[in-house]
């Protein structure tokens, strides 16, 4: 079980105390050297690893020399342990190896160093784990009968280690150097990966032979002191790291930026560049040598710099030439030459010769001479047409003031927008308004869908707006109703109109804003008139009309009365159903009659004739009126009179009322002719403290009234019915089912009972009347 790891021979202490010191002193030189921030990590472990290295070889050669058993535990111990520590450095060169050839061949990071690694570090780690804990485990491993430990274990079983973790990382890179610079066109890569590739493989078959193959050959013992294991490997792992270090030297893996400017700098520069080995032999050329010397690159590489150049010139040797004349296609140049050296790597020596045409120089500086008088002369140009640029700008500026002074001087509000809806100009009402907004956007909430359309679409659009008291701007259901009560509502037209310069949209827009409120005004006001001009006209001819029908009818209906006389007259069964319908014919003939001559005697202008007002209970008035309409009732509409309070009374005529409530009905049941619902009627006291005001009607003054309800839930109207539902001939029936003079006489008949009203009215929902008829106290009948 006895082995020996570490030898106890001076000249390896020599040897590892100096690769030791290499290993400390080696970054720093390269460093220096070299100008670089910082070495590559995969080189620095490298260093790392072997100063680890070399440090337990030390330890190792100093205190665990020659044989050793399981039985000296505390030196044992710490020989398995250093040894252990070693392997661990063998694991981490080989990991930094497989990555150093991924950092120099630039290729995509694989897995496999990670794994390998990993694997490798828990490998020891478990190996020395066991060799310190229980060492007969190794050496006693069965196989199949076999016993391939038993025999110098810690040898085979770390030389498993090397075989699997540190071999195929050696290997790898270099293989993956010749494969890189064989590829590469670049004779300067080429080299300098074969010349690495080499070094490596012969470093590593080196170290393989005396670590492995002469200590197998010629027997362990043979060594004087012990043997020490992978000692040439460890000394050849140092110059491994000189190798790397030597490549990351090299002008290809130092700054590949700065070789890839310099290239196309040189292949750019008109003056001639030719690069050419110690043998005189010329490499390449740059496109202004070729230029220069009027030949192709293909003809001048190969040959000689000495058949390009003149012949008694120092080649090889830094200097600079002045006035060297050339024979160049018949023509004579004069040339200056500098030749200098490029160490690319440490072991690779270019050299250059950089020369230019100094009678081309000349006959650029009478290029420039003859350029500089040209100058002169197009100055004296620059000042002419700056004069007339002058005079330009000044006939922009005053057309712009001409432009400014004619749109603050327009009776409406002017602003321009951008294509993207951005503030450019506003005139002097707008900035009254709104203040200056120029540069600013507006809110995509605040902006128009007219004016949306005109900058997408390109389209003028027009739309009239309405604004209360404060400037909001508000619908025209609210504006009609504001009005109504008598506020403040301003009406503007407003205008944008695209300017079409773009082939696409968005375009800019101008931005038109009138205030038609006055306008508006005036023109309700002659529509007012010339519709009461057109309702006086109709109700003339109608006068007319109805003078000589009211005289025809009035006999028709005195004989319809007689009939219905001899009627109840000649039914013997006076509770009959029968006898009930003539009654109420007879009762609404007798209405009819009374109705016509009242409509004679105001054409007649008989105004003492006029039926006189008493008190009565208005109740009665409307249990009447649903009599009669629920005998003609639709089956889709219900009726409800049940809150009506019959301890009320008023003073008017009978027949108005019924009138008035009569016309209301009938246009309740028209509205949910369709649809259907419910008509409701209700009476009851209202006492007013103050004057009530609402829209569509005049204000109804303080006092007691009798309040009468008359609700349904048709289908309502809008602002602009409501605003004509009492003026005369106005009607929202067909052609043939009203002459819209059914509200404008239920109006003229409140008037005349001293009575008011008000309505209230949603679409969809229905429309509510309210009568307020003054109440008649039982002191003031008295």
């Amino acid at each position: 079980m006895a082995e020996s790891l570490y030898s106890d021979s001076p000249y390896l202490l020599v040897l590892s105390v100096l690769a030791l010191l290499v290993s400390f002193y080696y970054p720093v030189l390269l460093e220096h050297k070299m100008t670089a921030r910082r070495l590559p990590r995969p080189l620095r472990m490298m260093v790392l690893s072997n100063i680890a290295w070399n440090a337990c070889s030390i330890l190792g050669i100093l205190f665990f020399s020659g044989p050793m058993t399981p039985e000296m535990s505390d030196v044992y111990i710490g020989r398995q342990l250093i040894f252990g520590l070693q392997a661990l450095c063998w694991v981490r060169v080989g990991v930094a190896l497989y990555d150093m050839g991924e950092l120099v061949l630039f290729s995509r990071r694989t897995p496999y160093k990670a794994i390998s690694g990993s694997v490798g570090i828990m490998i020891v780690i478990a190996l020395t784990f066991l060799f310190v804990v229980g060492p007969e485990a190794i050496s006693g491993f069965d196989f199949w009968g076999y016993h391939p430990f038993a025999h110098m274990p810690i040898f085979k079983t770390f030389t498993l280690v090397y075989l699997l973790f540190f071999l195929p990382a050696c290997l790898l890179i270099i293989y993956q150097l010749l494969r890189s610079s064989l590829r590469s066109l670049d004779p300067t890569v080429l080299h300098t990966g074969a010349y690495m590739a080499g070094s490596l493989s012969i470093c590593l078959v080196v170290a393989v032979l005396f670590d492995f193959i002469l200590p197998l050959v010629k027997g362990f013992g043979a060594w004087h002191g012990g043997y020490q294991f992978f000692v040439w490997h460890q000394f050849l792992t140092l110059f491994i790291s000189v190798l790397c270090g030597q490549y990351y030297t090299s002008a290809r893996f130092r700054d590949m930026g700065a070789h890839w400017f310099l290239q196309k700098l040189i292949t750019k520069i008109e003056d001639g560049i030719i690069y050419y080995d110690d043998a005189g032999k010329i490499k390449a050329v740059n496109h202004g040598a070729t230029k220069l010397l009027g030949q192709s690159s293909i003809s001048l590489c190969g040959r000689s710099i000495k058949n390009v150049l003149p012949p008694n010139l120092d080649f090889f040797r830094e200097t600079v030439y002045s006035d060297v004349r050339m024979n160049i296609n018949g023509e004579t140049h004069v040339m200056k030459i500098y030749f200098f050296k490029c160490r690319q790597t440490l072991m690779t020596v270019v050299n250059v010769a950089f020369f230019m045409d100094q009678s081309k120089t000349l006959l650029l500086q009478q290029n420039l001479k003859t350029l500089n008088e040209q100058y002169v002369e197009y100055t004296h140009d620059l000042v002419r047409y700056q004069d007339r640029l002058n005079k330009e700008a000044s006939i922009k500026v005053e057309k712009e003031n001409v432009l400014n002074t004619l749109i603050n001087a327009l009776p409406f509000r002017v602003w321009y927008k951008s294509e993207l809806g951005v503030y450019q100009k506003q005139n002097r009402l707008d900035l009254e308004k709104r203040g200056s907004r120029e540069g600013a956007r507006d809110n995509d909430e605040d902006i128009s869908i007219y004016e949306k359309e005109a900058r997408e679409k390109g389209e003028v659009k027009v739309y009239t707006s309405f604004e209360d008291k404060d400037g909001v701007e508000i619908s025209q259901d609210e504006a009609n109703r504001l009005t109504g009560m008598g506020e403040l509502v301003q009406t503007f037209d407003n205008m944008y109109i695209p300017i079409l310069q773009a082939a696409k949209s968005p375009y800019k827009t101008l931005c038109l804003k009138v205030d038609m409120t006055e306008q508006r005004r005036l023109e309700y006001e002659r529509n007012v008139l010339r519709e009461q001009k057109f309702i006086h006209s109709r109700l003339e001819e109608l006068g007319t009309i109805c003078g000589a029908f009211a005289h025809d009818y009035n006999n028709i209906l005195g004989s319809q009365l007689g009939f219905l006389e001899i009627a109840q007259e000649v039914i013997e069964d006076k509770q009959s159903q029968v006898y009930t319908f003539i009654s109420e014919a007879k009762k609404a003939a007798q209405r009819g009659k009374d109705s016509l001559n009242e409509l004679l005697n105001a054409i007649r202008g008989n105004a003492n004739a006029a039926t006189p007002a008493i008190v009565f209970s208005p109740y009665m008035i409307i249990e009447d009126v649903v009599r009669k309409i629920s005998l003609t009732l639709p089956p889709n509409v219900k009726l409800h009179s049940e809150e009506l309070d019959k301890s009320l009374k008023v003073r008017g005529i009978v027949a108005s009322l019924d009138r008035i409530i009569s016309n209301l009905a009938n246009n309740a049941l028209f509205a949910m002719k369709q649809t259907g619902g419910s008509l409701t009627f209700k009476l009851y006291p209202e006492i007013l403290e103050s004057q009530l005001v609402t829209p569509y009607a005049p204000p109804v003054p303080a006092g007691s009234y009798a309040k009468f309800e008359i609700a349904d839930t048709g289908t309502g109207m809008d602002s602009g019915t409501l605003e004509r539902i009492f003026a005369p001939f106005f009607t929202t029936k067909a052609p043939g089912e009203g002459l819209g003079l059914g509200l404008s006489s239920a109006l003229r008949l409140l008037k005349e009972g001293n009575a008011y009203f008000t309505v209230q009215t949603t679409l969809g929902e229905g429309t509510t009347f309210y009568l307020y008829w003054p109440m008649e106290t039982e002191t003031k009948e008295g």
